[in-house]
């Protein structure tokens, strides 16, 4: 085999092995009354060490979940989609929408700023707190599925403003700076 090859199978096979020990995360528990522990922490893998969201993300400044109980996440959202490959909410056309698999990607500070969290699992609420991202939206954008936020965990008060698909938006509508607690992605 080429060496090339080698060494790109041997990271394959490292990553599977990490990503199958991580510890089974269910998205979207409910914080109990005065017990932070209540809310399960989705665990993302960062510089080669796995770092529970919910507890802060150190140095991470992007991390993306496909599943709701694992992450990747970078030091920049660039960094981030050099290493996802192309963003695929830029994707256009018929079959972005047939598959309607790109995702959504919240912002911590207005005009696409701060901290980056992109989420892709649809039909199922997204707890925020799990991310460590809980009332800490300030933009959004949306790919080629509609979503829903919520500032209620899981379904409360519906957000007012525009979330329909292909949707981007530097500052939320007034009012809501800061108080997203759930998604959920149809």
């Amino acid at each position: 085999m080429h060496p090339t090859r080698t060494a790109l199978a041997t990271v394959v096979l490292a990553l599977v092995i990490v990503l199958s020990a991580a510890p089974p995360i269910r998205a979207g528990a409910q914080r109990g009354a005065g017990d932070d522990s209540a809310v399960p922490s989705v665990v993302g893998f960062f510089e080669g060490e796995w770092i529970s969201l919910a507890d802060g993300w150190g140095d991470a400044r992007a991390c993306t979940s496909d599943d709701g109980r694992t992450a990747r996440c970078y030091r920049s959202e660039a960094e981030m989609d050099e290493a996802e490959g192309p963003a695929r909410s830029s994707l256009r056309g018929a079959e972005a929408r047939a598959a309607c698999s790109g995702p959504v990607r919240l912002y911590r500070l207005a005009n696409f700023g701060g901290s980056v969290l992109q989420l892709s699992a649809q039909n199922q609420f997204l707890n925020l707190a799990s991310y460590g991202f809980d009332n800490d939206t300030s933009s959004y954008r949306i790919g080629p599925c509609a979503a829903r936020f919520y500032d209620v965990w899981p379904s409360g008060g519906l957000y007012p403003g525009p979330t329909s698909a292909w949707i981007a938006s530097v500052s939320m509508v007034g009012g809501w700076d800061n108080r997203i607690s759930s998604v959920y992605i149809t």
